[in-house]
């Protein structure tokens, strides 16, 4: 093909800046490409089979999810689908916090509640979980008459137990509420009683990346990165969090996966280098994990934000943002800023059902073009027939300008693979659905000419496999009604 088949012209734009002007039937001719041959086609094939590991949410399971937990849940669970459809072999994980000094506060939180319903004057520390839901579950006990046993430090580990894995039954169940579905809950306790942790100290030995200082043992971070060195094993034999997290990594790569996605806080910025440290010491390419950070959720309602704490019990839960505005508009709300950004999450205006609405714009439009189809069955046209349309008859600038905006699908969900952002989905179907509603606006589509109104129907036909198949990325539905 020559150079002058696909350019209108070529112009100088300043220092620096050559400008290709791409003749319009070039964008006719790709587009009806797509048409015969799938929208799949739009899809690269970048992954190549590559295994992945996202893990994400990973919440104590000492209590609700917020909306905190929210946004990253969305953000795991939107890359992961983009990835797939990309070519990736995806398995998502929930790493689940059952070991340490937070579940042991849990138990010891229940176990002081069910004291006090049971009549007993209790002085309830402040450093304990304090949210309604401990009480809940100590009133279990008593309802189902479970039993207690005198020694406390067994009717703790007891409670501890119980309230870990029945809050965690919550978690499940709203993050699945949420359309999240996790493909595998892997306990750091397995970690423990496999005796994967202390195999991964002993190997940390054994490449002498270790030392032992005042008692404990510790890891030299900084031989790897500018970082301080970090205790493994407490003086008293406790191991860290740190331990784990290293034997947790590692066991991922055990598993066989080429590629480990961890999405976090942003509060654990700091805590990258030494995971990268340690996976270099073991042998393993640290550019091969990934970490997202996930900023801070603001819930504003009635033009005032909502504070949040989890221990103190004051947070929204992730349950009542999904009960007052439904689950299509909160995956939405959370994915309309860059992970590492603060987001404000209106609840007023994800509930409006108006264009001033985001969700409900870009839903709308997929309704819009539905119905416009549902008409045409109705005057007669063969929607079966599209693919005989003459796509050179669509010569609008409005019309090129959606040509392009559905094209543009590829490079976008290239973008949000290589550079693990799957928010720019949702721009990118804001600015297309915005196109589409300008043009509709002034276009009349079911033109008396019959020519003419099966190529618009052409172009709205990609144009909504495009919405829909964005949309489904986004675990958002798309109707065919409002």
């Amino acid at each position: 093909m020559r150079f002058t088949d696909i350019c209108e012209k070529v112009t100088v734009a300043g220092r620096g800046f050559i400008n290709f002007y791409v003749k319009d039937e070039v964008w006719r001719r790709s587009l009806k490409a797509v048409y015969e041959e799938g929208i799949e086609t739009l899809f690269p094939f970048i992954g190549e089979g590559k295994r992945v590991l996202i893990e994400f949410v990973s919440a104590n399971p000492t209590g609700p999810l917020h909306i905190g937990h929210g946004r990253g849940a969305v953000v795991g669970d939107v890359l992961a689908r983009i990835l797939q459809k990309v070519g990736y072999d995806v398995l998502k994980e929930y790493y689940v916090n059952d070991s340490g000094k937070q579940i042991e506060t849990l138990g010891e939180s229940t176990y002081m509640r069910w004291k006090e319903l049971q009549g007993e004057e209790i002085s309830y520390p402040q450093n304990f979980y304090q949210g309604e839901y401990i009480k809940d579950l100590a009133s279990t006990f008593i309802e189902k008459h479970i039993p207690v046993p005198e020694d406390c430090a067994e009717a703790i580990s007891i409670m501890a137990q119980f309230a870990g894995d029945t809050i965690l039954k919550g978690i499940v169940k709203d993050l699945e509420d949420f359309g999240v579905v996790f493909d595998s809950y892997y306990r750091e306790s397995m970690l423990y009683e496999k005796g994967i942790v202390d195999k991964t100290i002993e190997k940390l030995k054994k490449e002498n990346v270790v030392y032992e200082k005042d008692g404990a043992l510790w890891f030299k971070t900084s031989l790897f990165e500018k970082d301080e060195d970090r205790v493994l094993v407490k003086s008293d034999g406790e191991k860290t969090y740190f331990a784990s997290d290293i034997a947790y990594h590692n066991e991922k790569f055990n598993r066989g996966f080429d590629i480990l996605i961890d999405i976090w806080g942003s509060d654990h910025h700091g805590y990258i280098p030494r995971l990268k440290a340690s996976i270099k010491a073991l042998g393993k390419d640290a550019d091969n994990v990934k970490v997202i950070l996930i900023q801070f959720v603001t819930l504003v309602k009635d033009g005032k934000p909502v504070g949040m704490s989890t221990r103190a019990g004051t947070f929204t839960t992730l349950r009542e943002v999904l009960n007052e505005v439904g689950k299509d508009a909160a995956r939405f709300f959370f994915m309309m800023r860059k992970s590492d950004t603060h987001l404000e999450f209106d609840l007023d205006l994800a509930k409006k059902t108006s264009n001033e609405n985001p969700v409900y714009y870009v839903q709308y439009a997929h309704a819009r073009i539905s119905s416009i189809f549902r008409n045409a069955r109705e005057n007669g046209i063969n929607i079966d027939t599209l693919g005989e349309a003459d796509i050179n008859l669509l010569t609008l600038k409005d019309e090129i300008a959606i040509m392009k905006g559905i094209l543009h699908f590829s490079d976008i969900i290239e973008g949000c693979a290589n550079s693990l952002e799957p928010h720019r989905i949702t721009f990118y179907l804001l600015d297309l659905v915005g196109k589409f509603h300008s043009y509709y606006n002034k276009t009349r589509i079911l033109n008396n000419e019959m020519s003419i109104t099966l190529a618009r129907l052409l172009l709205l036909f990609m144009l909504q496999k495009v919405i829909k198949n964005g949309l489904e990325m986004l675990g958002v539905s798309a109707p065919e009604r409002m």
